[in-house]
């Protein structure tokens, strides 16, 4: 079976403290090293380097997903769950290792994110199906669709710089989940917005769920959804994979951490 997602290697570095933190000389040495193959000399990730003022969100990830498959990734805040799933959906880049995405993606992540804020609702419906690899004649197929599941069809052509918060977790679940993409990304996200969309939200998961070429991967901290959803789990601490297999284990590990 070809896996959906394949993560080799994958290491994620961040600076604290300061947005540009490197002279440019440092940048220079860091480009010419990378580009002869060798490790950066400017980098917590060299075996070389105990760099002060860095972190590894991820430190090591090797993993093989495949379809068929409800994924739950849980661990505590700063484990590295966001940035694991900012990674497979290539809103960043891993800072060493493959990242390989046999299938479409979509991704509900931090709310908001893929919308432009001056387009209005229905132009972000477009504007995402583009960004999916959709033809606009195949979005066009699904907008009456995606309108009626996000319930803002009264404010659908309204910018959606004026959305509230839940009003844009609604228009961007429903497009992530009625696009027929093979892999479906969703975060915390799900807290914001109201109990009765939650519940249709969650139900639409299941939907999809069932759909044996289909892979979900589902961040939350409430254990009982992850323990109805997920067939599967891995927890992360410190940026690495404490534990990868079945959910009843996967929640047993988290709880004690």
């Amino acid at each position: 079976m070809t896996s959906l997602i394949k993560l080799k290697n994958i290491y994620k570095e961040y600076k604290t403290g300061s947005i540009n933190y490197k002279t440019l000389q440092k940048d220079f040495q860091s480009f010419i090293y990378k580009f002869r193959g060798l490790e950066d000399p400017n980098s917590i990730i060299s075996k070389n380097n105990n760099s002060l003022g860095s972190i590894l969100a991820l430190d090591d990830i090797n993993l093989e997903l495949y379809a068929n498959c409800r994924l739950g990734l849980i661990g505590k805040n700063g484990s590295g769950k966001s940035t694991l799933l900012k990674l497979i959906s290539r809103v960043t880049v891993p800072s060493l290792g493959s990242v390989e995405i046999n299938g479409r993606v979509s991704s509900l992540l931090e709310v908001g994110v893929g919308f432009h804020p001056e387009l209005t609702g229905r132009e972000n419906i477009y504007l995402s199906g583009s960004i999916a690899g959709l033809k606009k004649e195949n979005v066009k197929n699904y907008v009456e669709e995606i309108i009626d599941f996000s319930e803002v069809r009264k404010y659908i052509d309204t910018p959606i710089k004026r959305y509230s918060s839940g009003m844009l977790v609604k228009l961007g679940f429903s497009i992530s989940t009625i696009f027929n993409n093979d892999i479906l990304l969703v975060d915390e996200v799900l807290a914001v917005g109201d109990k009765n969309f939650r519940e249709k939200a969650l139900n639409k998961m299941l939907e999809i769920g069932k759909n044996k070429n289909k892979l979900i991967v589902f961040v939350s901290h409430n254990m009982e959804l992850i323990k109805m959803f997920c067939n599967q789990c891995i927890v992360l601490s410190d940026g690495k994979v404490l534990f990868n297999g079945d959910t009843d284990s996967a929640i047993n590990k988290y709880n004690n951490l």
